[in-house]
């Protein structure tokens, strides 16, 4: 019974074996115009019969046999067909029992239309990507670029979606690029939409320290563009984006850049709708623009110990400068050149210079910096003028002191410090103010017969208080005035018996007269020694007592001449 079994299983076995054998066809290769070409297929389960051809002129069918070609070594068919036309392959052999099976269809129409992902352009080509057109019989793909002998094959891909063209000329112009498949014999597809890469030039312009851009919009895509935008790499960093620009913009700046730095830009293009990314040639430069004059201001106007003027201000010294100059003027006149530094530039950002052309003592000086660049900009400092302190005695026991206001535009007054100098340089501090009057009365002692010194000194800021400095006033002085002590009685003989005026501290004063009148209006004594007073005659005679006038002049230290009038009692 197991033995039947196993004579049984054996024999299903082997019928089904013969069941599934199979005639395989040709490989059918490609058709070249009206040429079907194959591979042919040995086949050993008999002898070789035909190769069969059957046609249609829809995909679908039906198929009828259309030639059987007896000769074995046949690899081509000709077949001159209107139309579309579809064809596959099979093989017959004399094989009983097994069945032939057909090869691929294929027709004669060219392979599909490629259509291209992107062109961008890199540092060593342009880098071209195309999607898959899913023809089975496209074998490769053929690179072609727009030249000036034409649209040229640069190339031939086989198994893949991306060529890299290193002989582009990107930097220099606009490449256009097509992808076309290919089959087996040679057969091509029909040109797709180009694809153009964006081509960008700048520009730098030196005055306005800016960079222009100028560029073509991305061509190709189905889609459109979804966005365009500007890349940016600084001294060596890697390109980011810095800003997006207009769909249909081809010109933009990239303004506010700085002297001598590398600037590297391209433009960065998006399909709509994907994540489809194409730039342009990236430009690198090193930037040459002006570098403008960005601080100039006067920083103190101050009288220094030898009654010159002190002008400390500031500026950038390595600004692009052909005209540097300080002005001055005096009062209710115009500025003119006080130095000039346009051929001899300041090193140094802060500069101090010295006006030694002054009178300091009668006139307040403003003064003003101003520069042109190299691109005739002129710039113009803030004005800044100069303190002038008068001090002036109309009564020996006082001085009284004023000054003008401190004036400096960009500057914060925090407050005025009047100061006595005295003789040994030694400074006291009379009198403080924020905003109160510019004038202080200062008592003193009128028979000391010192000279009295002044200076007020004006502390100021910058607007953000971080640049507090003094400025001083020139030193006034003034001489001491003589005051008179003018007895209104005296009596001949008495302990009073000489009149005379007494000074408060010289005896010695300058053009002294004293003149005494009778009540008539006659002279009747005159003197122009202080020392030589009036004992009540009159030419050697004695006077009878009464009410006499006297007439006092002299001149003061400084020159200001003084009277003094009154009454005198002579008293028997």
């Amino acid at each position: 019974m197991n033995y039947f079994r196993t004579l049984l299983l054996l024999f299903f076995c082997l019928k089904l074996s013969t069941g599934l054998s199979q005639i395989l066809p040709p490989t059918l290769d490609c058709i070249r115009g009206d040429t079907l070409y194959w591979t042919p297929e040995n086949n050993n389960c008999g002898p070789f019969v035909s190769t069969d051809v059957f046609f249609s002129p829809n995909p679908a069918g039906p198929y009828s046999l259309l030639a059987s070609i007896s000769d074995p070594g046949a690899t081509s068919f000709h077949h001159p067909a209107m139309g579309d036309a579809y064809y596959f392959l099979q093989s017959n052999y004399n094989c009983p029992g097994q069945t032939p099976i057909p090869s691929d269809t294929i027709n004669n129409l060219p392979p599909a239309i490629t259509t291209l992902e992107k062109v961008s352009v890199q540092s060593d080509g342009v880098l071209v990507s195309w999607y898959d057109n899913m023809d089975q019989k496209t074998v490769a793909y053929i690179i072609y670029r727009s030249t000036d002998q034409g649209t040229l094959p640069i190339d031939t891909v086989f198994g893949g979606l991306e060529y890299l063209d290193r002989s582009a000329m990107a930097g220099q112009k606009t490449e256009t690029y097509y992808v076309l498949a290919m089959d087996q014999c040679g057969n091509t597809g029909f040109f797709d939409m180009p694809h153009k890469t964006v081509h960008l030039t700048t520009k730098v312009n030196f005055c306005e320290q800016y960079i222009e851009l100028n560029w073509n919009n991305y061509s190709g895509w189905q889609n459109g563009t979804e966005s365009v935008q500007i890349w940016l790499g600084l001294d060596g960093a890697p390109l980011a984006f810095e800003h997006q620009v207009q769909l249909t913009d081809t010109l933009a700046y990239v303004t506010g850049i700085d002297d001598n730095r590398e600037y590297c830009i391209a433009i960065s293009a998006k399909e709509n709708g994907r994540d489809v990314r194409s730039f342009s040639n990236m430009v690198c430069a090193i930037s040459d623009v002006i570098t403008p004059v960005d601080q100039l201001k006067i920083r103190n106007v101050s009288v220094n110990q030898n009654g010159d003027i002190d002008i400390l201000w500031n500026h950038s010294s390595n600004a692009d400068i052909k005209v540097l100059q300080v002005l001055k003027a005096g009062q209710n006149e115009p500025f003119v050149l006080l130095q000039d530094y346009s051929s001899q530039r300041p090193n140094s950002d802060d500069v101090n210079t010295t006006d030694t052309d002054t009178d300091v003592q009668n006139q307040v000086y403003e003064y003003q910096i101003e520069s042109t660049d190299e691109c005739d900009e002129t710039v113009t400092s803030n004005n800044f003028s100069s303190i002038l302190l008068e001090v002036q005695s109309d009564m020996p026991e006082q001085n009284d002191i004023e000054w003008t206001p401190f004036q400096a535009s960009g500057r914060v007054l925090i407050g005025y410090q009047l100061c006595r100098i005295n003789e040994s340089g030694m400074s006291v501090t009379l009198y403080e103010t924020e905003d109160g009057p510019l004038n202080f009365t200062e008592i003193i002692d009128p028979t000391e017969g010192s000279n009295s010194c002044y200076v007020v000194k004006a502390i100021h800021t910058d607007i953000n208080s971080a640049d507090t400095l003094e400025s001083r006033s020139n030193l006034a002085c003034i001489e001491p005035q003589i005051g008179l002590y003018i007895p209104n009685a005296f009596v001949p003989g008495g302990v009073n018996s000489i009149f005379r005026p007494v000074p408060t501290f010289d005896n010695s004063l300058i053009n002294y007269r004293m003149q005494i009148f009778n009540r008539w209006g006659g002279l009747v004594f005159e003197s122009e020694d202080i020392n030589h007073g009036w004992d009540g005659r009159q030419n050697g005679s004695m006077l009878d007592p009464g009410v006499f006038f006297y007439l006092v002049t002299f001149e003061q230290p400084g020159g200001k001449t003084e009277m003094r009038t009154g009454t005198i009692h002579l008293i028997r």
